[in-house]
């Protein structure tokens, strides 16, 4: 368990990295080093809730199938709200709307002029 959660507080502190300010990638990469994995971990949850930063869906995975080891921790019932409020909602937005032209593709017909002698 100690491995994967390492695994996981690095992989987010990588997909989170452009979005962290550097001493803000600083203290969890401390935190990491350390062995405070689940204290990065939840200062990453954080980060991308509040900055709307938009996870792959299998790393989003790892992290609810992470939390799911924390049950009745202290702060696991408000690292799930972070999980399924903020960052799931964003993840799965709906695009928005694309407008449709119903006008026909072809081209109007063009119509001859017949040339008369008159």
């Amino acid at each position: 368990m100690a491995a994967q959660e390492t695994n996981l507080a690095w992989a987010l502190a990588d997909a989170t990295k452009p979005y962290l300010c550097a001493v803000e990638r600083d203290d969890v990469y401390v935190a990491i080093g350390a062995g405070e994995t689940f204290a990065a971990i939840r200062q990453l949850f954080k980060s991308v809730a509040m900055k709307r930063i938009c996870l792959r869906p299998d790393l989003l995975q790892r992290c609810t199938t992470w939390l799911d080891a924390y049950v009745g921790h202290e702060d696991e019932r408000y690292l799930r709200r972070l999980i399924e409020n903020f960052v799931i909602p964003y993840r799965i937005q709906v695009p928005a709307t694309v407008g449709i032209n119903r006008q026909p593709t072809r081209p109007k017909p063009v119509r001859l002029v017949a040339l008369t002698g008159r």
